[in-house]
C-alpha cells in the first residue's frame, strides 16, 4: 500500500460500530486530539471572544464592566432591600454577595451549553471535511464562558477587599483553604459543559427546535437551583425529604455549593441573621464530579456516534 493510500480514511457504514455506547473507549483518545488541535482552538477561542464585542465601543472591556456593574446593582439592590434602614441598619451584603455568586456560577452553564447548540450547524463547512474532528468544536465557547466567569471571581474578591476595607462586614465571605480547590472546581464544570455542550450540538443537527427547548429547560434548571433562594428555605418550605430528593437530582446543585465554598463563601448570612452551613465541600465536589463524568461520557459518545451523518445535515 503507498503513502497516498494509506493517509485515505475510509468509512462503511454496513461496517461501522452501531450504537453510542460502543464509541465510550474514545473518550480516551479525546485529549490527544485536543492537544493536536490546540492551535485550531486557541484561534477559534480568540475569534468567538473578539466577535462577542466587535463594534462595540469599550470593546473586551465589557468582560469587566458588565459582572462590576452587575455586582453593584445587586449590593444597592438587595443589600439595600434586605437592610433594615428604618431600624438604623447599614445594607446588608451577604444576600448580594450570595445572588451574585449563584447567578454568575448558572448563567456560565446556560450561556455556554445555548451556545453549543448550534456549533456543528454553524461550522458546516469544516464539518464537511473527513480530516477534520468535530468533537473539539465546543471547546472554545466554554473556555470563552470559563473566562468571563474568573473576571466574575475576581470582581468577587476585590469587592469582598473593598467592604472589608471600608469597614462593611461580610459574614458570608471568609479566607479558607479551599480557595486553593478552585481550579479543581472550574476543570469540573468545564466536563460538565463540554458533556451537555457535546450532547445538544449533536440533538440539534437533526432537531432544529432544541435551542428553544433548551432555553426552557434552563430557565426551569435556574429556578430548581440554589440560585435565588438558600437551601435551608427550601427544607423548610418542603421538609427534608423533598429538599434532599431535589438536591440529589439537580446537577448544579453541588456544583454552584462547590463553586461557592471555592470562592470562600463558608456560609451565607440571609433573611435575618440565619447561617446556613453548605456542608462539606469534598462531598459537594465529589457529586459535582460524577455529573459531570456522566454527562461528558453521554455527549462524547452520543457526538462521535452520530457525526458521520452531519455533513450530510449541515
Amino acid at each position: 500500500m503507498s503513502e497516498s493510500q494509506a493517509l485515505v480514511r475510509t468509512f462503511d457504514a454496513a461496517t461501522a460500530p452501531r450504537g453510542a455506547f460502543r464509541h465510550i473507549l474514545p473518550i480516551l483518545d479525546f485529549p490527544r486530539v485536543v492537544w493536536d488541535s490546540r492551535n485550531l482552538v486557541a484561534n477559534f477561542a480568540r475569534r468567538e471572544f473578539l466577535a462577542r464585542y466587535r463594534g462595540s465601543t469599550l470593546g473586551p472591556a465589557w468582560v469587566v464592566v458588565q459582572p462590576l456593574l452587575m455586582f453593584v446593582i445587586y449590593y444597592l439592590v438587595f443589600g439595600m432591600l434586605f437592610g433594615n434602614y428604618r431600624a438604623g441598619q447599614p445594607p446588608d451584603p451577604n444576600f448580594a454577595f450570595y445572588l451574585f455568586t449563584g447567578t454568575m456560577g448558572f448563567s456560565a452553564l446556560a450561556e455556554a451549553t445555548t451556545n453549543h447548540c448550534g456549533v456543528v450547524v454553524g461550522n458546516g463547512n469544516l464539518v464537511k471535511k473527513v480530516a477534520f474532528p468535530s468533537e473539539v468544536l465546543p471547546l472554545p465557547g466554554t473556555l470563552v464562558t470559563l473566562s468571563t466567569y474568573l473576571v466574575g471571581v475576581a470582581v468577587v474578591w476585590i469587592a469582598w477587599a473593598v467592604c472589608s476595607l471600608c469597614g462593611i462586614e461580610v459574614a458570608s465571605m471568609r479566607l479558607s483553604w479551599t480557595m486553593l480547590m478552585l481550579p479543581v472546581v472550574l476543570a469540573i464544570q468545564f466536563m460538565m459543559i463540554l458533556g451537555i455542550g457535546l450532547f445538544l450540538a449533536n440533538l440539534y443537527v437533526f432537531v432544529r427546535d432544541i435551542r428553544h427547548i433548551w432555553g426552557i429547560v434552563t430557565m426551569v434548571w435556574m429556578f430548581l437551583s440554589p440560585v435565588f433562594w438558600a437551601p435551608a428555605t427550601v427544607v423548610e418550605k418542603l421538609g427534608q425529604e423533598t429538599a434532599e430528593l431535589l438536591f440529589a437530582f439537580n446537577p448544579a446543585y453541588s456544583m454552584l455549593m462547590s463553586q461557592r465554598i471555592a470562592l470562600g463563601a463558608a456560609d451565607a448570612v440571609v433573611d435575618g441573621g440565619m447561617s446556613l452551613h453548605f456542608g462539606a465541600f469534598w462531598g459537594h465536589l465529589g457529586i459535582s464530579a460524577a455529573w459531570a463524568v456522566g454527562f461528558f461520557v453521554l455527549g462524547f459518545s452520543t457526538f462521535v456516534s452520530r457525526k458521520r451523518k452531519y455533513a450530510d445535515l449541515v
